[in-house]
């Protein structure tokens, strides 16, 4: 195996040309996926570059034999679910496809709020409380895959904040209450757009020492949607007092905010919308616009380039990046994809079958 000591110091130039040649020499069996957030260096490499849904979709579809996925962990294990697919693993021969990571501690805080245990007994601290029949567990795809399996294991659905809206709504249809984790930023954003009353929105708090999360019976057995307090740390840092001093001083600017916001930011904005859909407010502004975006700031940053004819900003005083996604580097790709030519894939990962099963029953919401 080549170590990976032994990539760090080369060039630009010569980490891109063993990529390529390890593409050319691969062909169709590799392809190499990112997501928004990671660097230019691996957008400019990847095959497909897009937001958890079409990352989700286009794994679940691919026919090649290997996959390295820029991003962070909870992605590689979906990208594992959906394309090892008992169907499809059939249909390359009984081949499942290798899932490799560019950078295998690249994980998400937001993912590790909350555990398959922690969901399993806040089920049964709620059970003794209300008739857990009526609620649908709703996990937004920034979850392990075993979350995702207890949301299986108990008929309910994931989502991503590109389809949060039709899947919460699929869950309403399916059952009149929902459980909504670990995002309470989304899951609020979202049953709010749904016309679920404030008061009928309770969010559970996992880190009080308070019993039944902080919240009283009566809370509890009014609420429609009972939310976890998870969040992504990365969006938690756009600033109130930037957006108004920005309509001060330039009435015209338009403010888009990813659904991860705080609600306070979400209701300061003209708009909300998954990454995709910030990417397509920005392109379809007219020249001369001013736009700000409140998402990762690599990508902003991107919009920045690719749109010289606007000024695009950050909608706060200092830009915060993902460092988690930040953790796919040119050097380490070069390294895994080497090393997988080689036939000694690095950094591989695979869902255990039982987890892999119940999580699909959830992530079939994904894929309608």
């Amino acid at each position: 195996m080549k170590a990976l000591t032994d990539y760090e110091n080369l060039s630009h130039e010569e980490l891109l040309a063993r990529v390529k040649a390890v593409r050319e020499a691969a062909g169709d069996r590799l392809a190499v996926f990112a997501h928004y957030y990671v660097y230019d260096e691996i957008v400019e490499i990847a095959d497909f570059v897009g937001d958890s849904l079409a990352l989700a979709k286009r794994a679940a579809t691919s026919n090649a034999e290997a996959l390295l996925f820029c991003g962070v962990h909870f992605m590689l294990e979906t990208a594992d679910i959906l394309a090892n697919r008992p169907e499809n693993v059939a249909a390359r021969g009984g081949k499942r496809m290798i899932v490799m990571a560019a950078n295998e501690t690249a994980g998400c805080p937001m993912a590790d709020m909350i555990t398959a245990e922690q969901a399993q007994a806040w089920k049964e601290s709620l059970s003794e409380l209300v008739d857990f029949s009526e609620f649908t567990p709703v996990s937004y795809v920034n979850s392990s895959a075993a979350t995702k399996a207890f949301c299986g294991e108990n008929g309910g659905m994931i989502c991503t904040s590109a389809n949060a809206e039709s899947v919460l709504r699929a869950a309403f249809a399916q059952r009149p209450k929902a459980l909504f984790m670990p995002d309470s930023r989304l899951g609020r954003t979202t049953a709010l757009a749904l016309g679920v009353k404030p008061e009928e929105i309770a969010t559970w708090d996992p880190r009080t020492k308070e019993p039944l999360g902080g919240l009283t019976p009566e809370e509890i057995k009014k609420a429609r949607v009972i939310l976890w307090d998870g969040f992504c740390p990365t969006h938690q840092r756009f600033s109130a007092d930037y957006i108004r001093n920005l309509r001060k001083t330039n009435p015209d600017a338009q403010v888009w905010v990813h659904p991860e916001s705080q609600r306070p930011i979400v209701e300061l904005s003209d708009g909300y919308g998954a990454t995709s859909k910030l990417i397509d407010v920005v392109s379809k502004a007219p020249a001369g616009s001013t736009l700000a975006i409140g998402t990762e700031w690599k990508l902003v940053e991107r919009l920045q380039k690719q749109n010289p004819d606007k000024t695009i900003l950050w909608p706060g005083d200092n830009p915060l990046i993902c460092v988690q996604m930040a953790k796919s580097s040119l050097w380490r790709v070069a390294w895994a994809l080497e090393n997988w030519l080689a036939g000694e894939p690095v950094n591989v990962v695979t869902t255990p079958p039982d987890v892999a099963e119940s999580a699909y029953k959830a992530l079939r919401s994904l894929l309608k």
